[in-house]
């Protein structure tokens, strides 16, 4: 059926009032509507970030999921934005995502974290200093994205050292032997080298032959794999203590020349460590119970970051930064609600939300866009830049040593959600005591 012309200048309308008061929402009400053709980034009127921040309003005021694959290489004007959502208006409807599937190992014991640990690499630089050694102007990444310094490695450091540090501290912590792994499982996204990241550890910590060593993947999101690798394990019977390692060194790999300064410039350095034990879920257990994993792939927006060797020795990249920040946003929330919806734990009730941190700003819209304090997010990356696999650990880690200071009845439930190139996905939560559902026994 063709929609009559007085249907379709009321959709207009429709679609106007919800341009302009989602941008009335962005800038208040003493700035002067713009143009329909006015590119509001390159007049200044909204940065990247507060740009991503508008589209998204504009996403959940008019009921479309997906506006911002439609404006892809267009230029960010009012015509723009109306264009796509017309286009979208157009389509037959469809349905929204399908519910995640939660991966639910078997009733063994339960994966409980006991102790972790967090190792920044050493070197503490400026992010105006990185800002000149990218050519960039003075002050774009503390003021465009937020992040005021980062960590780079020392002569010495690398991802060995560091995730060893880290894992060195968390069995010190635990008064957990290294006799008494089971397992070393890592992860990292750049350490490329033989043998495999946790070998090298099982090598340094001397632990016995007979502790299995693991690598796994994701990027970003290897934090979650890893995780979720060890509460399978945990839960089958087959080990009772895993330790979890992630190190990232990026500093020598995203060198200025290599790569352009607003992808190379975001990223700095660090390894996390987490001691997971088999238990009850008891208080006297003293620790955070792994709940139930999502995981899958948004590939529709595979192509917003595509890292490859080119034929010089030097890295070819292809960083749709905004497409990529809408995507972020977009399913990190999506995560997060699919996490509280499987747990039965209200987000109103979660202590900290441990995320990927592509970058201070983003983090601020994401808290915004799920209605919960930024303060629930712990700010990592404004000091020592997107860690890569390291991220969400490093805000888990911080999480936990800020739980750890409360008695454990006044302790929250922790959410994690992260990404990686892809899109791929993942979330789960953590609980303490009775802090859990039916379903998530």
């Amino acid at each position: 059926m063709v929609p009559s012309l007085s249907s379709s200048l009321r959709v207009r309308e429709m679609w106007i009032r919800i341009v302009e008061q989602c941008f009335r929402r962005e800038l208040g009400d003493s700035i002067s509507l713009p143009d329909d053709t006015v590119d509001l980034i390159e007049a200044g009127i909204l940065d990247s970030m507060s740009w991503v921040s508008f589209l998204r309003g504009v996403e959940i005021a008019s009921g479309v999921s997906d506006l911002g694959s439609a404006l892809n290489e267009q230029p960010a004007t009012f015509a723009s934005v109306f264009a796509a959502l017309q286009q979208v208006d157009s389509k037959p409807l469809e349905q929204d995502d399908p519910p995640p599937e939660f991966v639910r190992p078997g009733r063994g014991n339960l994966a409980l974290i006991t102790g972790s640990s967090l190792a920044l690499a050493s070197r503490v630089v400026p992010s105006e200093e990185i800002d000149r050694a990218f050519g960039m102007p003075i002050g774009k990444l503390r003021h465009r994205a937020g992040i005021e310094s980062l960590a780079y490695a020392a002569e010495g450091e690398n991802e060995l050292t560091l995730g060893a540090k880290a894992a060195e501290e968390t069995l010190r912590g635990t008064s957990c032997g290294a006799h008494e792994l089971d397992w070393i499982i890592a992860t990292s996204e750049t350490h490329h080298n033989y043998p495999l990241l946790a070998a090298q550890l099982h090598s340094r910590l001397l632990v016995r032959e007979n502790c299995g060593a693991l690598d796994v993947g994701g990027a970003c999101l290897g934090l979650l794999n890893a995780l979720a690798v060890a509460r399978s394990l945990i839960g089958s019977g087959a080990a009772q203590n895993i330790l979890v390692v992630t190190a990232d060194v990026h500093s020598r790999t995203l060198t200025p020349g290599r790569v352009k300064g607003e992808f190379g410039g975001l990223f700095g350095d660090g390894a996390t460590a987490f001691l997971l034990r088999g238990g009850n879920g008891t208080e006297s257990d003293g620790g955070y119970r792994v709940g139930e994993f999502l995981f899958g792939c948004a590939g529709q927006y595979a192509a917003a970051i595509q890292v490859s060797d080119d034929l010089e020795g030097g890295l070819a990249v292809r960083f749709d930064g905004d497409a990529l920040s809408r995507a972020a946003i977009t399913r990190l929330e999506k995560t997060i609600s699919a996490v509280e919806s499987r747990s039965g734990i209200p987000r109103a009730a979660v202590g900290y939300f441990a995320t990927h941190q592509p970058n201070p700003r983003l983090l601020t819209l994401l808290a915004k866009q799920c209605g919960v304090s930024p303060q629930a997010f712990p700010p990592i990356c404004r000091t020592s830049g997107n860690l890569g696999s390291s991220m969400c650990a490093a805000a888990l880690h911080t999480a936990l040593q800020s739980a750890s200071q409360l008695p454990v009845a006044e302790r929250k439930p922790i959410f994690l959600a992260s990404l990686g190139p892809g899109l791929l996905f993942g979330g789960t939560w953590l609980s303490i005591g009775d802090q859990r559902t039916e379903a998530g026994d």
